[in-house]
C-alpha cells in the first residue's frame, strides 16, 4: 500500500523553528537624571514579557494561556494549510479529520466508532452478491438490525437504509501509523467497531460525511512538543475551544492528544 507522509513531511518544515531572532546590539547609556525627579516609590514596575487577558476576561471553561515559545504567524499559516482537511480533495481529507471526531487525552484512546465513522480510504460496499460476508457481518453482536428488520429489507446490502462500508484493516493501521505512530493493536477500545477477522475489516453504516475539523489559531513550541489552539468555533451544538498537541520522534511530527474545551462567550 502507498505510504500518506505528505503531511508529516509538512509539519516538519513547518515547525522546524528558528532558535530566536537576532540579537539587539546595546544601545547608549541614558543620561542620568536629577536625583530629585523620581522618588523611589514612583519608580514604574517593570512590564511582563507578555500580556496575559485578566482570568476574568477569558471566556468561561476556556483553556489556560499557552506556555511555550510562540509560533510565528507564518508558522501559523503553515499549520492551518496542514490540517486544512477541507481544502484539499483525497485522502488527507478522508483520513485527517477523522482525528478531530473525539477528545482523547491519548491518542490511543480516541474513540474509534468515531474515528471510523467517516473514514472511507481504500473502502468499498458491499453488494448483493456479498452474501456471505454479509451474513457472517448480521451476525456480529452490535449490528444495528435484527432479524425481522433485515427480512423486511430482503436480507441483502441494497435493502439497508443507509450503505454497508467494508473498511480494509491495513488502510486503518496505515492511516494511524502516519499521524500518529500507532497501529489498531495500540488503541485502547475496539470492542465498539464490527469486524470481521476472516476479511480483515471494519464496518461502518455511513451515508453522509461530515468529518472532523481544526483550524489552529495560535501555537506554542516546547522542546519536542507542539501545542495548536484554535479560536472559539462551534462543535456538537455548543461552541468549543480545540487543542492539539503533536510531539517529535525520529524526525516526524506525531498526534498525541486532542482536548475540546466547551466555552461560554456571555
Amino acid at each position: 500500500m502507498k505510504h500518506r507522509f505528505p503531511i508529516l513531511l509538512l509539519l516538519a518544515l513547518v515547525l522546524g523553528l528558528t532558535a530566536c531572532g537576532a540579537e539587539k546590539a546595546p544601545s547608549a547609556p541614558p543620561e542620568e537624571p536629577p536625583a530629585e525627579t523620581v522618588r523611589p516609590e514612583e519608580e514604574p514596575s517593570e512590564a511582563p514579557a507578555e500580556s496575559v487577558p485578566p482570568e476574568e476576561d477569558r471566556p468561561e471553561g476556556a483553556p489556560p494561556p499557552l506556555e511555550g515559545t510562540p509560533l510565528t504567524a507564518e508558522e501559523l499559516a503553515r499549520a492551518d494549510e496542514a490540517f486544512n482537511c477541507y481544502g484539499h480533495p483525497g485522502d488527507k481529507a478522508l483520513e485527517l479529520g477523522c482525528f478531530f471526531t473525539s477528545a482523547y487525552e491519548d491518542v490511543t484512546e480516541l474513540d474509534f466508532e468515531e474515528f471510523l465513522r467517516y473514514y472511507f480510504v481504500d473502502s468499498t460496499e458491499l453488494e448483493d452478491g456479498d452474501a456471505e460476508e454479509f451474513q457472517a457481518l448480521a451476525a456480529l453482536p452490535g449490528f444495528p438490525w435484527d432479524t425481522e428488520d433485515l427480512e423486511r429489507w430482503g436480507n441483502v446490502p441494497s435493502g439497508l437504509p443507509v450503505p454497508v462500508h467494508r473498511i480494509p484493516r491495513a488502510a486503518v493501521d496505515q492511516t494511524l501509523e502516519t499521524y500518529a505512530g500507532i497501529t489498531t493493536a495500540d488503541l485502547k477500545d475496539t470492542e465498539t467497531v464490527l469486524y470481521l477477522p476472516e476479511y480483515d475489516a471494519c464496518y461502518n453504516f455511513t451515508s453522509d460525511y461530515g468529518p472532523g475539523s481544526f483550524q489552529p489559531a495560535e501555537g506554542v513550541r516546547d522542546g519536542d512538543t507542539v501545542r495548536l489552539r484554535s479560536g472559539p468555533a462551534w462543535g456538537n451544538g455548543d461552541e468549543v475551544i480545540q487543542e492539539l498537541t503533536l510531539r517529535e520522534k525520529d524526525g516526524r511530527w506525531l498526534i498525541q492528544s486532542f482536548a475540546v474545551y466547551p466555552v461560554e462567550n456571555g
